[in-house]
Formats: C-alpha cells, sequence, structure tokens
C-alpha cells in the first residue's frame, strides 16, 4: 500500500495510545517522494552545553514513492514514533538508534508482536522496481584484492571523492563514468569514502551504455573518443 496522510494521522493517535500511553503531542505530517528512506522525523536542535541538545519543530514525514506491505509502514510510524518519544521528551541517547532507541523498541516488539527494525533494508524486489531513469557518477573500483567495487558519487563530492578514493591504500584502479542505467538507483549517493563490492561481470554489464569521464584541472567532463 502506499500511506496518505489520514492513513498516518490514524496509526499515528492509535499507536500514541496503544505503545506511547497518549503523551505524544500533534504535529505535522508530510508527505514525500524520497528514495532514499521510508519514514523520516525531520527536527530543529540546538546545543544546550556538554554535549546536550534542545530539540523542537517536530515534522513526521513518509515517504509515497514505493508500494510497501501494510505492516512494513506500520512499522516505519512506529520507529519514527519513538523516536519522536525520546527527542520531544528531551531525552539524551546515545546515538541516533542508542540504548534508549533500542530499549523501546525491543520493548514494543514484544509487547505487541511487532517487526520494528533500527534501519529499512530496501528488497531486490523493490530496488528492481526502481525503473526511473536518473543520471548517476559512477566510479568503479578495482582493489589489489582483485575484487571490484562502486561509489556513486553525489555531485557536490565528485571532486572531493575523485581526489581521495585513488589514495585509499587497498584501492587499485580508478575509472568514472556517467549513466543513467536504473540499476544504480539502488546505490545511495556517496558524501564519504564508500565502496560497495559488486562483481565485476554485473557492473560491466549495466555499463555498456556509460560514458567515460576524464578531468582536466578543475573540468570534469565525457571522455573524448577518437571517431
Amino acid at each position: 500500500m502506499i500511506a496518505s496522510i489520514d492513513y498516518v494521522k490514524q496509526k499515528f493517535a492509535e499507536y500514541n495510545e496503544l505503545c506511547f500511553g497518549g503523551k505524544l503531542n500533534p504535529l505535522p505530517f508530510r508527505l514525500s517522494r524520497a528514495r532514499t528512506f521510508l519514514g523520516q522525523l525531520r527536527f530543529r536542535r540546538r546545543p544546550c552545553g556538554k554535549g546536550t541538545w534542545q530539540y523542537s519543530d517536530f515534522v513526521f514525514v513518509i515517504s509515497t514513492k514505493y508500494d510497501y506491505p501494510e505492516a512494513e509502514i506500520e512499522d516505519t510510524i512506529l520507529h519514527e514514533m519513538i523516536h519522536y518519544y525520546i527527542l520531544s521528551n528531551q531525552i539524551q541517547d546515545t546515538a541516533p538508534h542508542g540504548k534508549v532507541f533500542r530499549q523501546i523498541m525491543n520493548d514494543i516488539n514484544r509487547r505487541f508482536h511487532r517487526n520494528i527494525s533500527v534501519t529499512h533494508r530496501r528488497t531486490k524486489e523493490e530496488q528492481d522496481k526502481d525503473t526511473e531513469v536518473r543520471q548517476h557518477l559512477v566510479c568503479v573500483i578495482r582493489l589489489k584484492s582483485g575484487k571490484t567495487g562502486i561509489t556513486i558519487a553525489a555531485r557536490t563530492r565528485l571532486f572531493q571523492l575523485w581526489d581521495r578514493l585513488p589514495r585509499v591504500p587497498e584501492i587499485a584502479e580508478c575509472k568514472w563514468y556517467v549513466s543513467t542505467d536504473p540499476y544504480f538507483n539502488r546505490f545511495p549517493r556517496a558524501i564519504s569514502l564508500k565502496v560497495y563490492p559488486i562483481p565485476s561481470d554485473e557492473i560491466n554489464a549495466h555499463l555498456s551504455g556509460a560514458q567515460p569521464l576524464e578531468r582536466h584541472g578543475n573540468t570534469i567532463r565525457v571522455k573524448k573518443t577518437d571517431c
């Protein structure tokens, strides 16, 4: 199913009473077409000294990009409600999914037979359904171990990754391409060093229409080929 605002509000009210004793205050709900998350709690924070933060301006966001099973959407709503409970009560957890979050998550899973998890991992079926044509900046990496991998660069980090990836001791070679193959939609766009191991034959199968890139000083462009 694809969630609606009314559905999310209904489930929020239901689980607020059932799992949180009705203690969560109403907040704005938004729909998104994001492909990188199913649910998200947005907020502002400001430092309060000694490593603590004050949280405010909460917004509850659900993506309508893909069709998910209802149980998974419910678990996602509960996941974000745990974040909201912790942050709105100004509880300082050890990490975004730290000790407090996991204690509450495990308690709800046990008491109400839910399957809330720390992260949502898209299945291969979900990945294959993402056929939207987008441009990707792909670095194909050959490791010294003989294995291969890829990094999909965020456009704002292209120059940084172009410089830094060859300096990684385990990397033997980097080749850059621009591609619109939907296969690469399944990988997040990197803003830091992150290599995803992929069999070389699988990568090559999706580079048939890709264009190699080259760098000249402060310019990165499609490599010219001899006619």
